[in-house]
């Protein structure tokens, strides 16, 4: 049988997470990805990358975008405050971090990001395997004409 459990350790984890990437911190990433064919997806269809080099090099640029003020995912506010969930399953664990992209000018899109990890069997660290980020869109504004849609045929 297999049993799902909330991990404070998974939860504690995604916040430090967020530490190390707000201060630049590439060296706790590479100790904490996986190695061979782990993946991370953005949130534009051409934001992919397979395999450890390719991951760890996407989190390099994430970075960069975020210190060149683009959207931004780090927390400005307490209205802005990530929630994060944590869930093990024996070796497997998922964290859910509920947040948003905040704009210069103050406007908002809610945010998930999905990270699987794996407890790394030669020590008790997890390492991530794979990420997902996702923007979540209003079900009304997916009707036809909406500019979230693409034309038929392409």
């Amino acid at each position: 049988m297999v049993t799902v459990t909330r991990s404070p350790e998974l939860e504690e984890w995604a916040r430090e997470a967020r530490r190390r990437f707000e201060s630049a911190d590439q060296a706790w990433f590479e100790q904490t990805t996986a190695y061979g064919e782990v993946s991370s997806f953005g949130t534009a269809p051409d934001e992919q990358s397979r395999g450890r080099e390719a991951v760890l090099a996407m989190m390099e640029e994430l970075h960069a975008m975020s210190e060149a003020a683009e959207p931004s995912v780090a927390a400005s506010n307490e209205d802005d405050e990530e929630i994060v969930e944590g869930y093990e399953a024996g070796d497997a664990g998922w964290i859910v971090t509920h947040g948003r992209f905040t704009f210069d000018d103050g406007s908002w899109v809610p945010n998930r990001v999905v990270n699987v990890v794996v407890r790394d069997p030669d020590g008790e660290d997890w390492k991530s395997v794979l990420v997902t980020s996702q923007l979540l869109v209003s079900n009304e504004l997916l009707t036809p004409g909406s500019p979230l849609l693409s034309p038929p045929g392409e």
